[in-house]
């Protein structure tokens, strides 16, 4: 006979005291890289490109929004539910502070049918150096 007072889904509930939890009592739990709402995110940071790509397969193109300022990259959804007996909202946020070498004035963005968002900016070359050749001079002679 199980003794458990609580309802089986009375601990998820709990689940957005995790940062709280482990900021109190310090404890490291592997806990896998997602936000509130379960959208996961793969993150490609190479010598050519910063590319992000996210799972907003439960919002529609027009419930989300990529914004840039500054160097803080975020990308917003929010869905209102209209139900038999009453509103339901979802709703995420994701911010990240883009590497100074990320040229932020050719940051791309698309969407694909299933859901899968993906942005893409390339790094900013810096300029190569120019090859300077040095003469070399003949010195003088010692007397």
């Amino acid at each position: 006979m199980s003794l458990c007072f609580f309802v089986p889904r009375f601990e998820e509930g709990l689940s957005d005291l995790d940062p709280l939890e482990r900021a109190l009592l310090g404890s490291v739990k592997p806990r896998q890289q997602c936000c509130a709402s379960g959208q996961l995110s793969k993150i490609i940071d190479d010598q050519s490109r910063l590319a992000i790509s996210l799972d907003v397969s439960k919002f529609n193109p027009e419930e989300l929004n990529v914004n840039v300022e500054g160097r803080t990259l975020t990308v917003e959804g929010k869905q209102e539910i209209e139900e038999e007996n009453g509103y339901s909202i979802r709703s995420f946020m994701r911010q990240w502070t883009l590497p100074e070498d990320v040229d932020i004035d050719n940051i791309r963005s698309s969407l694909t049918e299933d859901g899968h968002l993906s942005i893409e900016a390339p790094k900013a070359n810096p300029p190569a150096a120019a090859l300077k050749a040095i003469p070399i001079q003949k010195a003088a002679k010692k007397e």
